[in-house]
């Protein structure tokens, strides 16, 4: 394919101006078919009537990274997924759960409780998600205690603690068109003094 010459031009100004004219396409396009996250909450499970059915055929995401990490204690430890890192001197095993990871849920351990699985095929291996009453009931990660924003918890037999901010983690799903809603209206003509 040539450049079309226009006068005053050089051919490479069009070339760059080509190459920006397809990039920004790109970006757009990229921009479409992001998908559009909404929090997932008590209020829209009701609100659609869900039970542990529909759940689990719902594709959740990660609001945010989850980092977990757990002390290395003797060579014989079974490292499986995660990356070995040191801190000081003590030899630590890290899992990284990234923003926008995609799981989907194994089982409701009770009714305000769910467990969602992030890896393929491990449905032993999940991470538990309560709603958070301060957060509008958004599902968030849960652990079996928190001190100082870290979490413990077990993962795939193991106990783990989260990292500092992983506790913010909530689940996100794609809410697709609008939501129906019937409004009745009636208009208040007022009041006056007879």
């Amino acid at each position: 394919m040539g450049i079309l010459w226009v006068p005053g031009t050089s051919n490479l100004k069009m070339e760059l101006m080509i190459r920006l004219t397809f990039l920004m396409a790109l970006f757009l396009v990229a921009a479409c078919s992001t998908p559009k996250l909404s929090p997932f909450t008590t209020g829209l499970m009701e609100q659609n009537g869900w039970d542990e059915r529909d759940l689990s055929r719902i594709q959740f995401y990660l609001s945010d990274d989850i980092v977990l990490e757990r002390q290395i204690r003797d060579r014989k430890s079974k490292i499986e997924r995660g990356e070995i890192i040191m801190r000081d001197g003590r030899e630590l095993e890290r899992l990284v759960f990234p923003k926008g990871t995609q799981g989907t849920m194994v089982r409701m351990i009770s009714s305000d409780k769910m467990a969602v699985s992030f890896e393929p095929g491990k449905d032993d291996r999940f991470l538990v998600f309560v709603p958070h009453p301060k957060r509008n009931n958004t599902f968030i990660l849960s652990a079996q205690n928190w001190q100082k924003g870290q979490g413990q918890m077990n993962y795939a037999g193991q106990t783990y603690f989260t990292v500092p901010g992983s506790g913010l983690a909530a689940l996100m799903v794609q809410v697709k068109g609008k939501s129906s809603q019937n409004v009745k209206q009636k208009t208040v003509e007022g009041r006056s003094i007879k």
